[in-house]
């Protein structure tokens, strides 16, 4: 996609999201225009999964997503929910090439994210084990967007900067979105974050990360 900022990358407009009778949004937009990390933060409950479920084409709404103008595929969207899911009695490099099968993976990149053991099977891992298996499944291809949800959870800190080196990297081509409540891994990566409030949202820029705070605290 082109960098101009002439050329709408991301055009969410949101009519009406409910699930039943609750409403989530209605009237929400969202526009980015220019590659970069952007972060997405607000209490428990008031739709962050939502929303990238909106963007990745997981869940359905009343409007549209848009990039440059087009539908995009969803297999063009890198999505990492809170809690992906793997099949728990294969080994993680058996998960890999059943996963790029699955999503139709032709050129895999070679080099993965996480040195993750072979051997045992992904059931005996820990949260942040399976969390690492599935990223490198999921990253074996090169995408259009990129979405994670509460990513940083369950990895430990070495794990951490390794992720966050990485998003830095997709960034600067990409448009890439992560949801996170440790707010100061959003605000060490983050180009711009948005704030989720009562199915409103609103961006704030770098320097305005310490109003962001004080509305957090609030």
């Amino acid at each position: 996609p082109s960098n101009s900022s002439k050329v709408q990358m991301l055009h969410l407009k949101i009519d009406e999201k409910s699930y039943g009778r609750k409403s989530i949004f209605s009237q929400l937009t969202l526009d980015l225009q220019v590659p970069g990390v952007y972060g997405l933060v607000g209490k428990n409950g008031v739709g962050k999964t939502t929303l990238l479920e909106c963007i990745a084409g997981q869940t359905s709404f009343k409007g549209g997503m848009h990039w440059n103008q087009q539908i995009l595929d969803k297999s063009e969207v890198a999505w990492c929910p809170t809690h992906p899911f793997v099949y728990e009695y294969l080994n993680s490099t058996e998960f890999s090439r059943f996963f790029a099968q699955l999503m139709k993976i032709e050129q895999i990149k070679s080099k993965v994210v996480f040195d993750v053991p072979e051997r045992p099977l992904i059931k005996e891992f820990s949260t942040g084990m399976k969390k690492k298996a599935y990223l490198n499944a999921l990253l074996q291809k090169e995408y259009t967007l990129y979405l994670f949800d509460e990513v940083f959870n369950g990895l430990d800190m070495e794990s951490v900067f390794a992720l966050q080196k990485l998003i830095l990297s997709l960034g600067k081509t990409k448009i890439v979105m992560v949801s996170s409540h440790i707010i100061d891994s959003l605000f060490k990566i983050c180009d711009a974050i948005f704030w989720l409030n009562d199915g409103r949202i609103e961006r704030f820029e770098r320097n305005e990360y310490r109003n962001l705070e004080l509305k957090l605290l609030g």
